[in-house]
């Protein structure tokens, strides 16, 4: 993906505005999907990663049945065609501040509003600002499935205060996948909508997504509209509006994972 100016910013379209309000919306019944059969070994820390002060709280599994790892590579570059359905009813914002096809996908970012339940307070408020990270300065893991997207917040002082990573492979019937939540014990303050959130309501509980059912419900509707979405578009011919991404990894002789094809 090569750098071009004057692109225009893709969103996911009309929405409630202001975001934070937008509540009370049902969400679509759905099945949490089964776990990989065999269950996949679970991650572990670098001593890298936990030298730095990281933790993993989190890391979840699934067994998305019809759905391919191009599927999901090019889903990740395309968020704005499909965001609002990954998980319906939840998902209240999106657009890019800097799109994979202009600034490249490991310098891309976007911002997402999003509630764990109907009646639930927007999660970010107006908005969380997510960076894609380079892998090689933020990937903690010492394994990776044969794909991997590391996406990460960070507060005013600059820091990483938490990345989620999703890794995932091509299986028989569909892809096996997880989800992980890495989160910097060292960070010296939240980043800014937990401030804001808190100047607002000194009260409020802050529950993280991954305490919650929402990383099931995200999964569970990839195989609902993906192959769908990517059918639709796979031979759209303008690169600027279908954006192929290769979100494959190696384990390089410096020890680190790196994208094949970046």
């Amino acid at each position: 993906m090569k750098n071009h100016e004057n692109m225009y910013i893709a969103s996911a379209g009309q929405t409630h505005i202001p975001f934070s309000e937008n509540t009370g919306i049902p969400f679509v019944e759905y099945v949490k999907p089964e776990l990989p059969d065999p269950v996949l070994p679970l991650l572990e820390l670098t001593d890298e990663a936990i030298a730095k002060g990281y933790a993993l709280p989190s890391q979840r599994q699934h067994f998305l049945p019809g759905l391919t790892a191009e599927m999901l590579d090019w889903f990740w570059a395309n968020m704005e065609k499909g965001y609002y359905l990954w998980a319906p009813g939840s998902h209240k914002r999106f657009n890019w501040i800097k799109t994979p096809y202009q600034y490249g996908f490991e310098d891309s970012v976007h911002i997402i509003s999003e509630t764990t339940a109907p009646d639930l307070p927007v999660f970010g408020g107006d908005g969380v600002e997510i960076h894609r990270l380079h892998l090689d300065e933020f990937y903690p893991f010492k394994t990776a499935l044969d794909h991997v997207i590391c996406e990460g917040v960070f507060n005013d002082a600059g820091e990483l205060v938490d990345s989620t990573i999703h890794e995932w492979e091509d299986v028989q019937g569909g892809i096996v996948h997880i989800t992980a939540t890495v989160q910097n014990t060292r960070a010296s303050m939240p980043p800014r909508f937990i401030i804001e959130l808190l100047k607002k309501n000194p009260e409020a509980e802050l529950v993280p997504n991954y305490a919650t059912e929402h990383e099931d419900y995200e999964a569970s509707q990839w195989p609902v509209f993906l192959p769908k979405l990517y059918e639709l578009w796979k031979d759209h011919p303008d690169p600027s509006q279908n954006v192929k991404c290769d979100l494959s990894v190696y384990s390089g002789e410096d020890g680190k994972y790196h994208y094949r094809n970046m």
